[in-house]
């Protein structure tokens, strides 16, 4: 059973999570060259390589049109979005797939690789789902700082099931308050996850403590030319020192 994760583009699901869902589109053609000079030249043609891993089908070498992929994730492509792929534009190459993997250029951010894989409606699959905040926490308004420790949980659902996020009201929460994965309504997902694991804290604000300047008087060398206060040299003179023989 496939985990799916999330890709790094934004948080927002097409689908809406109903079994009515409309399904994005894309199209794909067969790849029979392979390796990374293949690859390059790919790119250079506005085309993305990619692989389909499939449901109990080996892996499929394909190519995505680089433009209409992009189009897609303006559009608020997701990794839990389902996609309609259209491989070769033949009627029976119509696949049920969801993003697994997208890889960038660290340097260029361009799209480099993709990974999807081939699902049945009928069957679970594991996906992340989106933790989403909801509320100006009390704590925050008091100046601590919100900590979100789990950005995303992972449940197991039908692929018509995927919602689009948790929402989590932090509204209630003070400095020092922590929500953990226990105390969030998962609407009846089953998760795999730590039930004990902190979803989202409180913390009190950070204090710095600037340090003084301490300035020593006592035990310091006279300086040629320094005037001495009387009372001081007085002093000095009958405690300390004693008259000639």
């Amino acid at each position: 059973m496939p985990a799916v994760a999330a890709g790094p583009f934004p948080i927002r699901d097409l689908s809406g999570g109903r079994a009515d869902m409309e399904r994005s589109i894309l199209h794909a053609r067969s790849r029979e060259e392979t390796g990374s000079r293949a690859a390059r030249r790919t790119r250079r043609s506005n085309s993305i390589p990619a692989v389909l891993y499939g449901h109990k089908n080996d892996p499929q070498s394909i190519l995505i049109d680089a433009t209409e992929f992009v189009l897609l994730i303006r559009q608020g492509l997701t990794g839990n979005t389902l996609i309609n792929l259209l491989i070769d534009d033949e009627k029976d190459s119509d696949r049920l797939t969801l993003i697994r993997e997208i890889q960038r250029d660290p340097i260029r951010d361009t799209l480099r690789h993709l990974d999807l894989v081939h699902i049945n409606l009928l069957e679970k699959i594991k996906v992340e789902v989106p933790v989403r905040l909801v509320g100006q926490p009390e704590g925050v308004k008091a100046g601590g700082i919100l900590e979100l420790k789990i950005y995303a949980i992972e449940i197991e659902c039908l692929p018509t099931e995927i919602p689009s996020g948790f929402e989590v009201d932090v509204t209630e929460m003070n400095i020092g308050d922590s929500l953990h994965l226990n105390d969030i309504d998962l609407a009846g997902f089953e998760t795999s996850m730590k039930l004990q694991r902190t979803v989202v804290s409180i913390a009190a604000p950070r204090v710095e403590v600037e340090e003084e300047e301490v300035v020593e008087i006592a035990g310091e060398p006279m300086l040629i030319g320094e005037e001495v206060d009387d009372e001081s040299a007085e002093g000095t003179v009958d405690g300390d020192s004693e008259a000639p023989a």
